[in-house]
């Protein structure tokens, strides 16, 4: 399991002095992808470029969908998810694997690859085996990576009202950083997603934007 976490989202290289990052090579993420790359890069490699070949081609038995209009549905949504993501406006790719009941978003801006998102759903014997539980996702990540950054905790409650702890881990380097967030629960799921250095400090280290003084 922990070698399954390391290889969804893995560094190029890092050297670690103590719990410290000593030096950072180009972030590698799902897929053989690297943060920061351009958008026409991203669709020309990997899975991506399989699926846009099996669909120029109208080969679709790559694609794994149960009928030809599925397939061609499909292709549609790659396609134009493409268009977005080299026209340098912000834009979202939604894909994922149901075999491992994880959801994955990869969010360009500017024409790059900025962000990847993975979204675990939490094991359960109420309504999966297959999900993958927080503690194992942290684990095969500081593995990776060694001690994180900060750790903490926050009191929540579910629909029943029923309390819990959710736990929040967070890495940060020179040119990325990596934050995990759980959601526990009955329909609980952990969220481990990976920024360039400057998509972070834009959206999670800069907080919430300020509501607006109606007085000004």
């Amino acid at each position: 399991m922990r070698k399954e976490i390391v290889g969804l989202l893995t560094l190029a290289a890092f050297s670690f002095a103590g719990s410290m990052l000593a030096q950072e090579l180009p972030m590698k993420v799902k897929g053989g992808h690297q943060l920061g790359e351009t958008a026409e890069q991203f669709f020309a490699e990997s899975r991506e470029k399989q699926v846009l070949s099996a669909c120029a081609t109208g080969d679709f038995r790559v694609l794994k969908k149960s009928d030809k209009h599925q397939a061609k549905k499909y292709c549609a949504e790659v396609t134009d998810a493409r268009q977005q993501a080299m026209s340098a406006k912000r834009s979202e790719y939604k894909t994922g694997d149901d075999s491992d009941m994880r959801s994955d978003t990869f969010t360009f801006d500017g024409g790059r690859l900025v962000k990847v998102e993975l979204l675990f759903s939490s094991p359960s014997a109420e309504f999966n085996y297959r999900g993958h539980t927080f503690a194992d996702i942290v684990a095969g990540t500081k593995q990776a990576y060694g001690p994180p950054t900060t750790e903490s905790t926050s009191p929540m409650q579910d629909i029943y009202g029923v309390p819990y702890l959710a736990h929040r881990e967070l890495w940060v380097a020179a040119h990325a950083a990596i934050l995990i967030t759980e959601k526990p629960g009955r329909d609980g799921s952990t969220t481990l997603a990976a920024f360039t250095r400057a998509e972070y400090d834009r959206t999670i280290a800069a907080g919430p934007p300020k509501a607006a003084n109606p007085l000004e």
